[in-house]
């Protein structure tokens, strides 16, 4: 029977590693924000820039391990010893760290599971089976972001804190800090679930263990404290994540309607489709009141124990989703990701309760095989870029070949560009000669290129999806000779020719 169990724990581990290899094999370009990282990860492994200077707004780690993943799978060395970085083979080495912390987070699922819900096996496999199906867990999984490797962390401190090894819990909530800031999001459940698995030993969350678990906290704040001052840069990270992501308002009234549709539109691909998940959301609803319903005298400590663990992870979830529609906080499927572990290890349960006492035998023998079935398909079209959730969609198709037009320009050639920034910086290459410019305003722009005494050839870069023509119309003003020299795909190129 253990060989079985193994066997079907292994199976679901393949199940989850193959589908994210295949994300990780697709032609697909980086996000904006993928793009972003990747560029201080080049920065390191082809520069030596290990302080990673720059308008950098996340802690370092995840940067540090995409740059050692750069050096070992994409980074060769130029005939005059000068290294290099391939764009493409960037693209492929800088996601394969997210592709193993992706695998590992569906073994620590089973390792949690297995921990919180003893006796209940099929809950315990049903977990890292959505763990792997998980549309936004495979979109995610193959995919350069900080998002992924700070949730293996969080994780890990969660598993950590159901063991009440506090030390260990507080070290990856520290080691999910260096990753992303929004891991401190998830001390109040390490603590609450710690607190929970303490009193089913019969002890309590003591001051001694709350230094444990928060020494480690404050000393992994304090080196990256330290670390980003030895930057010494006119803007910390701090300042420059608070600008870039505090609303300082709660949303208005005409914008809760919108935001709860957008975040239903990234919810729905939590366990699935939107039926899928609405479906499997419904049924787990359902056999959690049937748990309560169930509440009994003669198991009164035991259940109400159970029930604690369900009314954590649920107010987990609320009050998390509550504050991201509430407040006017920018709107990103890999939000979502924090609340994807508490959400499966619900819905898991649930399913288990609701099925365990039917009278359909081969309903109950073949229950983890129906939930691979129904999740496969989305989980299959994640992995190929087709969801609107984890990479850009699509949208920058064909920069590869506009940066390489560019490329080809003049020495010293100038590039204004307001709408691309860190992606066309990434593929326009490590070593590249040409000076690009971003101006916020078509005003500010045709002020300094009348300035601009280089007879050098300028560029005026547009994609499809934004709208140039106040930008084109003002250097048109201006009296200079806007022509297209460049149109492919989503992108077109404007040569300016001064007045």
């Amino acid at each position: 029977m253990a060989s079985k169990h193994l066997a079907g724990l292994v199976a679901i581990m393949l199940l989850g590693a193959g589908l994210r290899v295949h994300g990780l094999a697709q032609d697909i370009r980086f996000h904006p924000d993928e793009a972003l990282f990747v560029t201080f990860a080049r920065q390191a492994a082809v520069q030596g820039d290990w302080l990673l200077h720059g308008t950098l707004d996340k802690p370092p780690l995840t940067i540090y391990v995409n740059a050692l993943a750069l050096t070992a799978f994409g980074i060769t060395t130029l005939p005059n010893g000068v290294l290099t970085l391939d764009v493409h083979s960037g693209e492929f080495a800088a996601r394969v760290p997210g592709v193993y912390a992706s695998v590992l987070l569906i073994a620590v699922g089973y390792a949690l599971g297995k921990r919180l819900y003893k006796g209940e096996k099929r809950t315990q496999y049903i977990v890292p089976l959505l763990l792997a199906l998980s549309p936004l867990a495979v979109a995610f999984g193959a995919a350069a972001f900080t998002d992924e490797l700070m949730l293996l962390c969080v994780t890990l401190a969660l598993w950590m804190g159901v063991r009440r090894q506090w030390i260990w819990a507080g070290i990856w909530i520290a080691a999910g800090l260096w990753c992303k800031q929004q891991a401190v999001l998830y001390v109040p459940l390490v603590i609450g679930i710690g607190w929970l698995c303490e009193r089913r030993v019969g002890r309590c969350f003591s001051v001694h263990k709350g230094l444990r678990f928060g020494v480690p906290i404050v000393l992994g704040l304090g080196l990256l404290v330290a670390w980003d001052s030895a930057r010494g840069q006119d803007t910390s990270l701090w300042t420059l994540a608070t600008v870039n992501n505090d609303p300082g308002r709660l949303a208005s009234v005409d914008e809760l309607l919108p935001r709860l549709v957008q975040w239903w539109q990234y919810g729905q691909y939590l366990v699935g489709g939107a039926i899928v998940t609405a479906v499997l959301g419904i049924a787990a609803t359902a056999g959690l009141i049937k748990r309560v319903s169930n509440f009994s005298r003669q198991h009164r400590l035991l259940i109400s124990r159970d029930l604690w663990l369900d009314g954590i992870l649920a107010g987990y979830i609320v009050v998390y989703l509550a504050v991201h529609w509430l407040v006017a906080i920018n709107i990103y499927d890999r939000y979502l990701l924090l609340i994807l572990l508490p959400v499966l290890l619900l819905v898991s349960r649930g399913i288990n309760t609701l099925t365990q006492n039917l009278k359909g035998v081969w309903v109950n023998r073949y229950l983890v095989l129906i939930i691979a079935v129904i999740c496969l398909p989305t989980a299959w079209m994640a992995t190929e870029g087709k969801l609107p959730i984890g990479g850009d969609g699509g949208r920058h198709n064909g920069i590869e070949q506009v940066a390489d037009y560019l490329n080809g320009q003049r020495l010293g050639a100038i590039v204004y560009d307001h709408w691309l920034g860190w992606e066309l910086g990434y593929y326009m290459g490590t070593w590249s000669d040409k000076r690009r410019v971003y101006y916020p305003t078509p005003d500010a722009l045709l002020a300094d290129a009348l300035l601009q005494p280089d007879r050098a050839p300028r560029y005026f870069i547009v994609p499809e999806w934004a709208d140039a023509t106040m930008w084109l119309n003002a250097l048109r003003k201006g009296q200079f000779t806007v022509a297209e020299s460049y149109q492919q795909g989503a992108f077109a190129v404007y040569e300016l020719l001064p007045p």
